[in-house]
């Protein structure tokens, strides 16, 4: 039977690495794209007769709305604080650098929620997208960031990226 209840609307908070990223605009967007290999025979020409699963890609694209030195840093992982207090950051790494270095727990919780059962959680989330630093006078200057899940080896199969859910069931 339908359950009205179960409609869930609302924004949702950012933590990542333990640091709340603050306020976002446009809202929050979890994307995930598997990705297969077609098993095909000549008797069926193209039409799949299998699907093999060949690989996952689950995103969260947050544009966030704090102009902040830390979020800086955050949407551009290859960075190093620098100055009195972490008061800039320094531009520029060398090729090679692995993005398992920089990548860290992301927790998506509902703000409206009760409770943290629909929290989307990326074990490994790493920034390695494109980013832009708006400066307009007639617009708030988000920082988009497309956050990428990696492979958690320390997990079990169908749990290497994360979970939507309480974790701390």
């Amino acid at each position: 039977m339908a359950d009205a209840t179960k409609i869930k609307v609302g924004v949702c908070s950012v933590v990542f690495n333990g640091l709340d990223l603050g306020h976002t605009k446009g809202g929050v967007e979890v994307s995930y794209e598997p990705a297969h290999y077609d098993v095909m025979v000549d008797k069926y020409g193209g039409t799949p007769v299998e699907k093999i699963l060949v690989g996952e890609k689950w995103t969260a694209k947050v544009a966030l709305a704090e102009a902040t030195i830390a979020n800086f840093r955050v949407s551009m992982p290859q960075t190093e604080f620098a100055g009195a207090g972490n008061s800039r950051i320094t531009v520029g790494a060398a090729a090679g650098k692995k993005a398992t270095d920089d990548a860290k727990q992301l927790v998506l919780h509902p703000i409206n929620e009760g409770t943290k059962a629909f929290d989307v959680v990326f074990y490994k989330a790493y920034v390695g997208s494109t980013i832009a630093l708006p400066h307009k006078n007639d617009s708030e200057k988000l920082v988009e960031v497309v956050f990428e899940a990696l492979i958690d080896e320390s997990r079990s199969d169908g749990n290497y990226l994360g979970l939507i859910g309480d974790s701390t069931l």
